[in-house]
């Protein structure tokens, strides 16, 4: 027998930890995700939005369309367990001024999360203006506080689009944006402007509001990235020149970045990327966490030639670098997607429209950051076009989706949901693959980080009207919960089971290591440890493709208490064993039944009678020993099989027999001719032991 393993105190201590067991991660079937309102899918592509925090629990929001006369909605925000089934957290329908239009979310590891959306405060969904609203819940925390007011519209413009933008910091400290119809006229040709307000709350404070654009120049597309200290970077167009006519058209914008110090809560200086030259949009903002290195990459219009340009920046308080043209050439190019890697590489993706439509193709480029981008690159089929993207990673690894016509179609309704890895060590990205079914009616794709080691693809099926969800899976199980007792009793049995759910991939087969030799497989199983001690036992789950959670935990086995003392029953006599003598069939002679006596096949199994006189205690156990002789070479029966051994071993080596009633009974393995020895005994309750019975046979 094996001797418990010895468990230190500074093992004890770190025991009931889970390590995680990472795998090759790959990307698996998609799945069609719960979501809880199908009614939500007459409204916007991104109106559903998810987020993870630890452990796996997700948060989602969306807004369920009620009714379109009246138009009436109803904002959800509630959350997802694994493996379980979601829950409402905060529910807001509609009223008279107040009907829910758009909402975005954010959530940190530790669960707090930050919801952004839009009001309308009509009926009309062109023309009732907006109020733009905020909420936030904290870590721990089940319950959104109160919902706060950024901005309302005093009217509102058809030129002006009203949206809103969140991020939060892995501290707990958010950041919504508001881009609304500022309600004044422009300083050129008098058109209409658009304004940005940013409202701030740290994880232990209260919301501040401010507006970060200037009075009567409109500013769009509001991009926000937040470092781990809760340094806010925002980036946004700004309109610099209405034109000579009062349309849009001929506006030109640059885009401005501004940074907000975590420290002192106050905005830096609005610095210029793109200067007073040309017109920038289709902004993208990429922010590491961890560092505060970002990539700010936007489309550029001069002289007439529209392509991708991006500059990148070293920490929050780090100055951008000169602006990098991304792709030369073709007629109409535009960024899609943008993301730093924990190792501060810089990855832009976009989407290139050639000079004719043979060349158009999704293309990706990455630097390290206040570095030279990788010459331009399609990833995706040539005249495929591309729509908006995002990036997301998975340690140092980008992943990149996009939603991608079929080559040669032409068409905009039916698509291909896409998506290409890029190493660390690559040079160039790997070839792009389809997630889903090809050419049907999908909307595209947003990357989401699941905190559990996965990244996975959320996008919309308008044929079949779900939410799908493609997974690039390289975290393991999650555990539950495990139910694994902290003392046990030599000798008797003891269960120990898990509860395990596995996001993406599937579970595969638990298996639980006792420290004493033995292990069982299984989510739930039963062990015996034979001796006391301090055992340290492992539980290992994988999931279908080899990602495995593993956990330790301690049990002390006390001794198996001692055996009761034999009854006072008075019992001073032995009990009285016989063995049986192998059965004849009647039809057989004498000297046939002989031969069959003499046959190994006869004495396969031993029998016998048992009997204990009055006053009896009762019979305890038939023991029995049987070994082989050959010359000096001696075979006994031990734990099941015959093994070498010497002729005082063999006679010491008891088995149990069988007990039935007054009579009892041994299987023998396979018998090998030659010269066996039986000999059998009995012991009763109060420890009485009958003669050795022995007998001698030669079998062939």
């Amino acid at each position: 027998m094996l001797r418990p393993r010895t468990i230190s105190l500074l093992a004890l201590l770190a025991l009931l930890l889970l390590a995680p067991v990472a795998h090759a991660a790959e990307w698996v079937a998609p799945v069609n995700f719960a979501v809880p309102a199908a009614d939500l899918f007459e409204g916007a592509p991104d109106e559903e939005q998810i987020g993870y925090q630890n452990g796996g629990t997700a948060t989602e929001a969306f807004v369920q369309l009620t009714s379109l006369a009246p138009l009436s909605a109803v904002l959800h925000i509630g959350t997802m367990p694994p493996g379980g089934s979601y829950s409402d957290q905060l529910v807001l329908p509609s009223s008279a001024e107040a009907i829910p239009a758009r909402v975005k979310i954010a959530v940190a590891p530790d669960g707090a999360a930050v919801a952004g959306w839009i009001e309308l405060t009509g009926p009309n969904d062109e023309t009732s203006p907006c109020r733009f609203r905020a909420a936030y819940r904290p870590a721990g925390s089940g319950t959104w506080e109160a919902p706060f007011t950024i901005a309302t519209e005093a009217k509102r413009a058809s030129t002006v689009n009203p949206a809103v933008s969140v991020a939060i910091s892995a501290k707990g400290s958010a950041a919504v944006g508001a881009q609304s119809n500022a309600n004044e006229a422009g300083t050129g040709q008098g058109e209409a402007t658009s304004r940005i307000d940013v409202a701030v709350r740290s994880a232990s404070s209260v919301w501040s509001t401010e507006r970060i654009s200037p009075a009567a120049i409109a500013a769009e597309e509001l991009e926000l990235g937040i470092d781990l200290i809760g340094n806010l970077t925002v980036a946004y167009k700004s309109r610099y020149d209405e034109g000579p006519t009062n349309s849009q058209a001929d506006d030109r914008y640059t885009v401005i970045a501004r940074v907000r110090s975590a420290a002192n809560g106050v905005w830096g200086p609005r610095v210029s990327i793109t200067g007073s030259s040309g017109s920038a949009s289709s902004l993208q903002l990429g922010e590491n966490e961890e560092s505060g290195d970002a990539v700010l990459a936007y489309q550029y219009d001069d002289a007439g030639e529209s392509t991708p340009w991006a500059t990148t920046r070293q920490s929050s308080g780090g100055a951008w670098s000169e602006p990098s043209q991304l792709v030369l050439g073709g007629s109409t190019s535009a960024p899609e997607g943008a993301g730093v890697a924990p190792n501060g590489t810089a990855y832009v993706l976009y989407r290139f429209d050639g000079n004719s439509s043979g060349e158009d193709c999704e293309g990706a480029v990455r630097a390290p950051v206040d570095h030279t981008f990788t010459p331009e690159r399609c990833i995706s089929p040539v005249d495929e076009e591309g729509s908006p993207g995002s990036i997301a990673f998975l340690g140092d690894e980008a992943l990149l989706a996009w939603r991608g016509n079929p080559p040669g179609s032409g068409e905009t309704e039916h698509a291909n949901v896409e998506a290409a890895r890029w190493t660390n060590g690559a040079s160039t990205p790997e070839a792009a693959r389809n997630l889903d079914q090809a050419d049907a009616a999908y909307e595209s794709p947003t990357l989401v980080a699941d905190r559990q080691g996965s990244v996975v693809a959320f996008y919309r099926d308008n044929t079949s009207r779900t939410l799908r969800a493609a997974a690039y899976d390289g975290g393991p199980p999650i555990l539950l919960g495990a139910s694994v007792p902290a003392s046990a009793t030599a000798g008797q049995p003891v269960t120990f089971s898990a509860s395990l759910v596995d996001l993406w991939a599937g579970l595969g087969t638990a298996t639980w290591s006792f420290s004493d030799g033995t292990s069982s497989a299984g989510a739930t199983v039963t062990h015996t440890f034979a001796a006391a001690g301090t055992y340290a036992v492992a539980l290992t789950a994988p999931d279908a493709l080899g990602n495995t959670t593993t956990g330790t935990y301690a049990i002390v086995v006390a001794p198996a208490p001692p055996k009761p003392p034999p009854p006072a029953t008075g019992d001073r006599k032995p009990p009285s064993v016989t063995l049986d003598t192998p059965s004849c069939p009647k039809k057989l002679s004498k000297k046939a039944c002989k031969r069959r006596r003499a046959s190994t096949a006869a004495w396969r199994t031993l029998h016998g009678g048992v009997s204990d006189p009055a006053p009896s205690s009762g019979i305890a156990s038939v023991q029995v020993v049987v070994y082989r002789t050959r010359g000096r070479h001696i075979v006994g029966l031990s734990h099941g099989r015959f093994a070498a051994t010497t002729k005082a071993k063999a006679r010491a080596a008891f088995v149990t027999a069988k007990l039935s009633g007054d009579s009892w009974s041994l299987k023998l393995p396979k018998l090998a001719r030659g010269s066996y020895t039986i000999l059998v005994r009995a012991n009763d309750r109060a420890g009485n032991r009958s003669a050795l019975v022995s007998r001698t046979v030669r079998l062939s």
